[in-house]
């Protein structure tokens, strides 16, 4: 059966934002001397209100970070903002969306700042009927407050909507809502996929168009 509605995550579902997001943090951390594992980083993935980069240095140093390394932080994240590109499958499963009229929309745990420029840059925006994010919720995933306002925006039921994520929490999130939820792990969640997925695909160009009802 067709989906009434397809609803996408944003960050490591749309765009690749968490390797570099995480290769940012960790240089920092070296620069204080300090290790910062990938499998610890993975867990908070997909989580709402996660702590910004210079409140993680403190935690771990128990002082103030250095400035200077916040600075070059900023100016590292900048430079590879401008170059980051859409997962490749993105715009395959839009066009399908768009050809058999089922209206898509985002559900981001990032604020409408962070999300709607990047869609911009990414020439994605317009596709979208609806944008989500943290800015319009209570409570951010993996609570199902953000698939919940998506759906709600595009005057659909829930239980009629294919969610797309990438990570365990935001797929918690999906499911929560009661919808049917497609994974597809990158780099970094592939190293905590959830259980519960409905489908689990190593890429959106494996997107099985048919069982959908999108071809």
């Amino acid at each position: 059966m067709t989906p009434a509605a397809i609803v996408f995550d944003f960050d490591g579902t749309i765009a690749d934002t968490e390797w570099p997001i995480y290769e940012v943090a960790r240089d920092a951390f070296r620069a204080h001397g300090l290790d910062f594992a990938l499998d610890e980083w993975v867990k908070g993935i997909g989580l709402a209100d996660n702590k910004s980069l210079p409140e993680l240095l403190e935690d771990a140093l128990g002082e103030a970070p250095d400035p200077a390394v916040i600075e070059a932080a900023v100016k590292q994240r900048a430079g590879w903002n401008s170059r980051m590109a859409a997962f490749p499958g993105v715009a395959d499963v839009i066009a399908a969306a768009n050809a058999c009229s089922v209206p898509l929309a985002v559900a981001s745990s990032s604020p409408t700042s962070w999300v709607e420029p990047h869609l911009e840059r990414l020439e994605l925006r317009h596709h979208f009927v609806s944008i989500r994010t943290r800015d319009h919720v209570d409570r951010g995933k993996p609570a199902p407050d953000l698939f919940l306002a998506a759906a709600a925006a595009l005057d659909v039921d829930p239980s009629g909507v294919v969610a797309i994520e990438d990570s365990r929490h935001g797929c918690a999130s999906a499911k929560a809502a009661g919808m049917t939820c497609v994974v597809v792990p990158n780099r970094i969640t592939a190293l905590d996929p959830p259980n519960d997925a409905d489908l689990m695909l190593e890429s959106l160009l494996d997107f099985p168009f048919r069982r959908f009802g999108l071809a």
